[in-house]
């Protein structure tokens, strides 16, 4: 049984207990060589192989280093099996997979509405984390390919141009694919585009244009039914994981407050979240999304005694999962079974990526703040055992505030 029940939380909580401790990354390291002239955008953070730059006039690449810096209109080219990271100055990053050639053509980060990021993606893939660009100002975030344009909102995603050459390698159709792992995309061409959400694959086909109705179809996006083998976790993607997942905490904790700091409260003890506003009403989407941020934020610091800190002695676990057959289970656990199968279960777990798409809090009771009802949907996706899949699910708490902290006296997930 307990088997059972450990496999039952590996689609949800074990996905923050992957990203334990975030590397400080440093940017420790020197340029070997005369930096070319121009507006310097990223800093080399990881590297493994050989990595160039070049500009439109020289002929001769520079070969880059740990620390390097690499300036607007390079164009960066990652050989075969080499790979590396770029921290961009406004505290994004730029994964290069094996093979991938791009070139960034604008950037501003000067903290401002004007911020912007301008890529051209040549060939091959990139694994792009936002920095403030991308939170603040999203429209200024664009990445070009042959065959599409891509926008974003607040964003970790995957896009990868398949040339003709490549797609003969790949054994898959040449064109322009984004895969989203949290946050969304917008996948543009020939006047149409999708939304793509995470655990999803946007994808624009590179074909000649063509006058006939009936072909030209193939030229709009559409989402794949599947995530395309060639989509595989490079050698940094670890640390990526747990940058982004410590950011999506760090983002719902940023949320909160700012949502509490808009309504003063009176409370003679102030809670971690206050239950009741300045003009008496309830202030649970802020104690919704302030108790799951801390939630998140313990199990990706693997804090085990944080975690059980927010869950009553009492607590009732629910599962609801489908089986194989399409029916559904149910299974019921106590608090101390849950975080001893969490812990077994990260093991099993990796290159994981999840996202919250919503996230509300409702009074339990009118008239009465003390009691919180949660509910979020929660998107992931990563391998188990080596083996890739993708789950969705609702979640439900209800909080109580006891000894001005906010504890779950029952949870319930359910796999839609």
């Amino acid at each position: 049984m307990a088997a059972r029940h450990q496999r039952v939380w590996t689609h949800r909580n074990f996905l923050y207990l992957q990203a334990c401790f975030l590397l400080f990354l440093g940017l420790a390291g020197s340029a070997h060589a005369a930096n070319p002239a121009g507006q310097s955008y990223a800093k080399v953070l990881r590297l493994s192989g050989t990595v160039t730059a070049v500009m439109s006039d020289p002929d001769v690449p520079r070969k880059l280093q740990m620390g390097d810096t690499v300036f607007v209109g390079e164009r960066i080219q990652a050989e075969a099996g080499s790979e590396a990271v770029l921290q961009t100055s406004d505290s994004g990053y730029i994964a290069l997979r094996p093979g991938s050639v791009f070139v960034v053509e604008q950037f501003a980060a000067n903290k401002q509405d004007s911020d912007q990021i301008s890529m051209r993606l040549i060939q091959g893939g990139l694994r792009l984390l936002t920095g403030w660009i991308g939170k603040t100002n999203p429209k200024g975030f664009r990445i070009a390919t042959p065959t599409a344009t891509i926008g974003i909102r607040g964003t970790d995603h995957e896009p990868y141009v398949v040339t003709d050459e490549l797609a003969a390698t790949l054994a898959q159709p040449a064109g322009t694919y984004d895969k989203v792992n949290s946050g969304a995309t917008i996948l543009e061409a020939n006047s149409k585009s999708v939304d793509i959400d995470p655990g999803y694959v946007g994808f624009v086909r590179l074909t000649k244009p063509t006058k006939n109705r009936a072909l030209m179809t193939l030229l709009l996006p559409v989402i794949l039914d599947s995530v395309p083998g060639f989509y595989l976790p490079g050698k940094f993607d670890e640390e990526l994981d747990r940058i982004s997942s410590l950011d999506s905490a760090s983002t719902a904790r940023l949320d909160a407050a700012r949502e509490a700091a808009q309504h003063p409260v009176t409370a003679v003890a102030a809670p971690l979240i206050p239950a009741t506003l300045k003009n008496g009403q309830c202030n649970s989407s802020a104690v919704a999304k302030a108790w799951l941020a801390r939630l998140d934020g313990a199990l990706v610091g693997k804090d085990s005694a944080e975690v059980l800190s927010l869950f009553a002695p009492e607590v009732s676990i629910r599962s609801v999962v489908k089986t194989t057959s399409g029916g559904t289970t149910t299974l019921n656990i106590g608090r101390d079974e849950f975080a001893a199968s969490t812990r077994a279960a990260m093991k099993a777990l990796g290159n994981y990526s999840q996202s919250r798409p919503t996230v509300t809090g409702t009074p339990a009771r009118a008239g009465h703040c003390d009691v919180v009802l949660v509910k979020s949907v929660a998107v992931e996706q990563g391998l188990q055992n080596g083996k890739p899949y993708r789950f969705r699910s609702s979640e439900e708490y209800q909080l109580e505030l006891r000894d001005h902290h906010w504890v779950a006296t029952k949870a319930m997930t359910t796999q839609l």
